[in-house]
């Protein structure tokens, strides 16, 4: 029998809520009043608020249909449906229970946001599995820094015969934490020379990109290799986080703090949104010292290095 959560399964699942969405969000718009008669419920005061509410739902309607062409590339629009109905259950059962909002709403919200809980998830669940599958082993790390050059044209195992090499794995050149790491290492870079240790930063964005990247946090150039199969990565087992590793509350809050208050900000996603980062340290080919990040949002403190 065929698998009920196969991708046809959520590909279906999105296109019908993508239906849902924009029906319900027009009648809003059209008859905003109809609900609140129907359910005998007093009518808003501010009924263009209600209206406007329509006019959201009916964006997530397009958004889920894009959504259904590919539920694992565009699973983000999926998590923000996701959350919404989370959220909207949640904020309608405290209305509830401070008395400020009629159960008899409770239609609504069942057809809206309680009955998609679960397809959601399990579509959320479904594009992690798929982007998780990798069949390809990773090669061996020793192997690799021998002939994978940065954009200077010298290979890891060159660098760390001369200095030692502090080898840092970001993200997403996207990602803020990725942001406010190269920053945090560049305030730093004195001081890492005074350690003899040369920098040179791992990501998945294309060369061109990296180089246009580091050119705004340092004033000269800076050692970078270009990695999008992630050869590097999985040779050092930087694996690629659970969902609550990159969406936990900790990373949430951790990026409202570097993001808005610290200023880095957030850019377009660039390679694999999952993957972890890390710190290393390479003396004459070999790994002398290892951090690899819990979550997306875990930052090691680089002025606390060890002596090596």
């Amino acid at each position: 029998m065929k698998n009920l959560f196969d991708e046809d399964f959520f590909q279906k699942t999105l296109k019908y809520a993508g239906i849902y969405n924009i029906l319900w969000g027009a009648f809003i718009v059209l008859f905003p009043n109809a609900v609140f008669d129907f359910l005998h419920i007093p009518r808003p005061n501010y009924v263009e608020i209600w209206q406007c509410i329509g006019m959201i739902v009916g964006v997530y309607g397009i958004g889920y249909f894009i959504a259904s062409k590919d539920p694992v590339i565009h699973w983000p629009i999926v998590l923000v449906g996701f959350l919404g109905k989370i959220f909207g259950i949640v904020g309608f059962f405290q209305a509830v229970l401070i008395g400020s909002f009629p159960l008899k709403f409770i239609p609504v919200i069942l057809f809206n946001d309680i009955i998609w809980i679960l397809p959601f998830y399990y579509a959320l669940i479904y594009a992690y599995e798929s982007h998780s599958a990798d069949i390809s082993a990773p090669k061996k790390f020793s192997d690799l820094i021998k002939y994978i050059k940065t954009n200077q044209g010298d290979t890891l195992f060159e660098l760390s015969k001369d200095k030692k090499v502090l080898l840092i794995f970001v993200r997403h050149l996207g990602c803020t934490f990725c942001r406010e790491t190269v920053s945090e290492i560049a305030k730093l870079e004195e001081n890492l020379k005074g350690k003899n240790l040369t920098s040179v930063f791992v990501h998945m964005s294309d060369p061109s990109f990296g180089d246009e990247f580091f050119a705004k946090y340092f004033d000269h150039k800076i050692s970078h290799i270009s990695d999008p199969q992630r050869l590097l990565y999985r040779s050092l087992n930087l694996n690629r986080g659970s969902f609550f590793q990159i969406f936990g509350i900790r990373t949430f809050f951790r990026g409202v703090w570097a993001g808005l208050f610290k200023g880095h900000g957030i850019g377009q996603l660039e390679g694999d949104p999952l993957q972890l980062g890390g710190v290393f340290i390479l003396a004459n080919g070999h790994i002398v010292f290892e951090h690899k990040n819990a979550n997306a949002s875990d930052f090691f403190k680089l002025n606390i290095l060890p002596e090596i």
